[in-house]
């Protein structure tokens, strides 16, 4: 479940990492706080866009995964806890303390709209684990705090690795012929404790070659150099649309149109909704698509920004 990143030959992924921090900060902003279904329905396409430009759709696929159960949890668990609304759908029966568990329309809605939302920040998570480069990202953080970003660095690099060995041990295991389930707990026990030795004994090698390379290399010894990554084109088009829908979600929050009433009954989601409400998106989400696919395509574009 941790996030996965491969260098792709997209747009997206030759951005400067603060413009991604910008990009997913942005994302992260509106889908809290805006309220409407419909707005929420216009940042799941732009996302949705934004994923197939970057082309990481297989990735994001286990976030969305995840997004999906904790948003059915959701909304099953509200409607049990909350009774407001005055469209009854099932009269449950009364009990002690609690009162009596009628099922709601309002509350059944309500239910959605949140795993809905809940679902749209897992998805921005999964996102920004997916495009944004780990040691850009790392060595940008090491300007503030230095051997805090080299241990995250390490432990980031050590994990793939430690993956990797991992199933190779069990495909060994395995092709031994070693039971490795049935049986009780302690035989399960048992049949596991050499694989979890062999993983804890390649762990310290890995460990131990890494501090004499950075000791060979005179790590500690001098002032750390480090790359300068310069702003390009690429980055102020995005980080220009990114404030630019930031600012439109903002300004929604602030002037109540943002908002949806669910109790006592449900408003209509098309009340005030303007066409500027949902031309703004489209023109965030649709410039970065645009961007994307024009760079992707010419190489005289690819060469300008």
């Amino acid at each position: 479940m941790l996030p996965v990143y491969r260098q792709k030959d997209t747009l997206v992924h030759g951005l400067h990492p603060l413009t991604s921090l910008l990009l997913i900060a942005c994302m992260l902003a509106a889908a809290l706080l805006l309220d409407n279904p419909l707005h929420l329905a216009l940042l799941a396409a732009g996302m949705l866009s934004l994923v197939l430009t970057a082309e990481v759709a297989r990735e994001c696929a286990v976030f969305l995964r995840l997004g999906l159960f904790m948003a059915a949890l959701v909304l099953l668990i509200n409607p049990l806890v909350n009774h407001q609304g005055t469209h009854v759908l099932v009269y449950g029966p009364r009990v002690p303390a609690l009162g009596r568990l009628d099922i709601t329309l309002e509350a059944l809605a309500y239910g959605a709209v949140s795993g809905f939302r809940l679902l749209l920040v897992v998805a921005v998570f999964g996102l920004a684990g997916t495009i944004l480069n780990p040691d850009e990202l790392l060595s940008l953080l090491s300007r503030f705090s230095f051997r805090t970003s080299l241990s995250a660095a390490l432990a980031v690099r050590l994990y793939p690795s430690m993956v990797a060995e991992a199933r190779e041990i069990r495909e060994v295991q395995l092709a031994r012929g070693e039971r490795l389930r049935g049986g009780g707990r302690w035989e399960r026990a048992r049949a596991h404790f050499p694989f979890w030795m062999a993983l804890f004994q390649g762990s310290l090698d890995r460990a131990a070659c890494i501090a004499e390379s950075m000791s060979a290399r005179g790590f500690g010894r001098g002032k750390a150099t480090r790359r300068r990554r310069p702003f390009r084109g690429r980055d102020a088009v995005f980080a220009a649309l990114s404030l630019l829908g930031l600012a439109g979600a903002v300004f929604l929050a602030a002037g109540g149109k943002g908002d949806y009433g669910f109790f006592p009954t449900l408003e209509n989601p098309l009340r005030g909704f303007t066409p500027w409400e949902a031309a703004l998106p489209a023109l965030v989400f649709g410039g970065m698509a645009l961007t994307g696919r024009c760079w992707k395509k010419w190489p005289w574009w690819r060469s300008r920004i």
